[in-house]
């Protein structure tokens, strides 16, 4: 009888197992997250190979589209210009934006790019990064360029963008202000050699009008990496030298969430709160095991009078890695009943999303979300492989299995097979107050957001 028992339980379980298995598996996409990348040989000559290779690895590699966005990706390929470096990015980006993924995309542009960077503050889009030629625009807001204004241009470029909220989409939108072939496309210029003419305010009211020509070299971008371009003393994505709009406020004054920004994971007390980040460097990256060891320890002995959990700029990265941090503040909060106070923002998405709805899953009773949309829907595309572009070096992410944090999965719904496991449903993910930093708060070194979090 114990015999049989073990053999019924060992076929249970193996079933379970065998369900779980199959119901991960999207139009085989288990199967193909080992597959080989597509091979390089045959490749047409210039950009052109690229192209190929884009439409090859697409084929391979991209999953849960339907049959209609395939052809449209197809026609989009063939109809758009790709010869110069500039065409190539746009083309790329507009192709694999009909496959509706935010996480489907281009992980790095390079495009001619005028000598400034911009960045989206509540409403206003702000010139955040300048060459030092151009220092006298820093911390302007844009009135209009190439003669029209951010608000109503900003809707042009999302043919370029796949997938995401509407915040989402309008985020990476800066970065194709800057790209003088970008504004010809969308009908703002009628060559891209032209200049731009860029029509700014000072915070003071002074207005400024300026004639701006794109660099002769090709400089990089990515959509996970641009909100980078804020922040003070940043020399990334080919900026090393320029002038950034916060480098003058004395550090002290600079917000927390402005600060180690090299660790994705950091924790410190602000007053009687305890404050974790997460997931919080541009690229993504996962803290080490001892990192995580170190902040569940800490909250473990720590008796805060609430948590304030900072997620408004977790672009990725494996929510795996920080689940037992996400754990120790529900727990600790439970035992201490104290608030939990949630930063969410446009930038927080792939692995960030997971591990900010898992502290809501964990603890709902204690937790309000704080800020303003997130990134992108509750259900998404986007476990990927990465594939480099033969002639151009471009790097495109191309999805193979869905998350969905609206409910708990089964084990035999289709999602990537850890989430099974391991996440649980949240129903929606929403502000539960709807707070923006805007553009003077960021000139002035205030935080609306984080000072919300600790009052509410």
């Amino acid at each position: 009888m114990k015999t049989r028992h073990k053999v019924l339980i060992a076929s249970a379980a193996t079933a379970a197992g065998v369900a779980a298995l199959a119901g991960s598996i999207d139009q085989g996409s288990l199967a193909r997250t080992v597959l080989p990348k597509p091979r390089r040989r045959g490749l047409p000559a210039g950009l052109a190979g690229d192209v190929k290779y884009l439409r090859r690895a697409v084929r391979r590699l991209e999953l849960g589209a339907s049959q209609a966005q395939w052809v449209a990706f197809l026609d989009v390929l063939t109809t758009r210009p790709a010869g110069s470096i500039d065409e190539l990015t746009l083309t790329a980006s507009e192709a694999l934006a009909q496959f509706d993924n935010a996480a489907t995309g281009l992980l790095t542009t390079s495009a001619h790019r005028l000598p400034v960077r911009f960045s989206w503050m509540a409403d206003d889009l702000v010139v955040v990064k300048t060459r030092a030629e151009h220092a006298s625009l820093v911390g302007h807001r844009v009135l209009r360029i190439a003669g029209g204004e951010p608000a109503d241009v900003w809707p042009g470029f999302v043919r370029f963008l796949g997938g995401g909220t509407r915040s989402w989409r309008r985020n990476r939108t800066a970065w194709f202000f800057t790209v003088p072939a970008a504004l010809q496309r969308v009908g703002q210029l009628a060559d891209a050699r032209s200049p731009v003419r860029l029509e700014t305010e000072s915070v003071d009211g002074v207005r400024t009008v300026t004639d701006l020509v794109a660099d002769l070299e090709a400089l990089p971008g990515g959509p996970l990496a641009d909100f980078r371009d804020r922040f003070p003393g940043d020399a990334g994505l080919g900026t090393r030298g320029w002038v950034t709009a916060l480098d003058d406020l004395p550090a002290e004054r600079l917000p927390v969430s402005q600060r180690h920004l090299t660790e994705p994971l950091w924790h410190t007390r602000i007053g009687d709160a305890s404050y974790v980040r997460l997931l919080g460097t541009p690229e993504g990256g996962n803290p080490s095991s001892a990192a995580v060891l170190d902040v569940v320890a800490r909250i473990a002995d720590d008796a805060p009078a609430r948590f304030v959990v900072d997620v408004r700029y977790a672009a990725g990265g494996d929510y795996r890695e920080v689940l037992p941090v996400v754990k120790a503040i529900a727990e600790r909060a439970r035992a201490l009943s104290v608030p939990i106070r949630v930063v969410i923002g446009p930038n927080t998405i792939g692995g960030g999303l997971i591990a900010a709805s898992q502290v809501l899953a964990r603890a709902p009773e204690r937790t309000l979300l704080v800020g303003n949309e997130v990134g992108d829907e509750l259900k998404f595309r986007g476990q990927g492989r990465v594939v480099v572009l033969p002639r151009s070096g471009l790097t495109v992410q191309l999805c193979h299995d869905w998350h969905d944090l609206s409910h708990d999965a089964s084990l035999w719904g289709d999602v990537w097979l850890p989430d099974k496991f391991l996440l649980q449903g949240v129903g929606e993910f929403r502000p539960d107050l709807a707070v923006q930093n805007t553009w003077r708060d960021y000139l002035g070194g205030t935080d609306s957001m984080l000072e919300a979090a600790l009052s509410a």
